[in-house]
């Protein structure tokens, strides 16, 4: 898809609440770019810009749009 090339995903690999939005992605076939958190205590800057008010994963960035919290991402 064409639209999948501005979708990224924020998050840790071993968080179910990031696996989630991926394996929602890779099912309806959508391709996206996995930004990696290293640190639950350092956060980079795009998440926090991203998710200013909790600063917490999974954020979904379409464009320059973010989407937070895992079930919303998936409705």
């Amino acid at each position: 898809m064409a639209a999948g090339d501005d979708v990224k995903v924020i998050g840790m690999w071993s968080s179910p609440f990031v696996m989630r939005p991926r394996i929602t992605l890779n099912l309806k076939s959508v391709g996206y770019e996995f930004l990696e958190e290293n640190s639950v205590l350092e956060k980079s800057e795009l998440l926090v810009k991203s998710n200013p008010v909790h600063k917490k994963m999974s954020v979904l960035i379409h464009g320059d749009r973010p989407v937070c919290k895992s079930l919303v991402i998936l409705e």
